[in-house]
C-alpha cells in the first residue's frame, strides 16, 4: 500500500502530460457540482450529479496512475452516459442523470482508448 505522497507524485509523473490536467479539472468540476449542491439535502436526487462526477474523478484518477480498470471504468461510464443522454428525452431529467460534459468526455475516452497500451 503505498502512502498518499507517492500515489500522488505516481499520478502527476507516470501518465502522458494531459492526463494530470484533466484530472484537476475533474476534481473541480467536482467540487463546483458540490458547491451548487450545498443548500440541497444529501439524499435527493440532484445529488445524482455528483455521484457521476465522483465516478468520473475516481475512474480518471485510477487512469493517471496507469490502471486498467480506471480506464475502462472512464471508457464505460461515458458510453452509459451517451446513452443516458440520447433515451431520456425529457430535458429536465437529463441534467439529473447526465454529465454536462458528456462530449469531453467520450473525447478523453478515445485518448484512454488510444493511450491505454502503457497501463497496467
Amino acid at each position: 500500500m503505498r502512502n498518499i505522497k507517492t500515489l500522488i507524485t505516481d499520478i502527476v509523473r507516470k501518465p502522458p502530460l494531459l492526463m494530470p490536467f484533466v484530472a484537476g479539472a475533474h476534481l473541480l468540476g467536482l467540487f463546483w457540482v458540490v458547491w451548487g449542491l450545498r443548500a440541497v439535502p444529501i439524499g435527493n436526487i440532484e445529488w445524482l450529479q455528483a455521484v457521476w462526477m465522483l465516478a468520473y474523478a475516481i475512474c480518471w484518477l485510477a487512469a493517471c496512475d496507469l490502471r486498467q480498470w480506471g480506464a475502462t471504468g472512464y471508457i464505460l461510464l461515458s458510453v452509459i452516459n451517451v446513452v443516458l443522454y440520447v433515451f431520456i428525452k425529457n430535458p429536465n431529467n437529463r441534467d439529473l442523470y447526465v454529465s454536462n460534459l458528456f462530449i469531453l468526455d467520450v473525447l478523453f475516452s478515445l485518448f484512454l482508448l488510444y493511450s491505454s497500451k502503457k497501463f497496467e
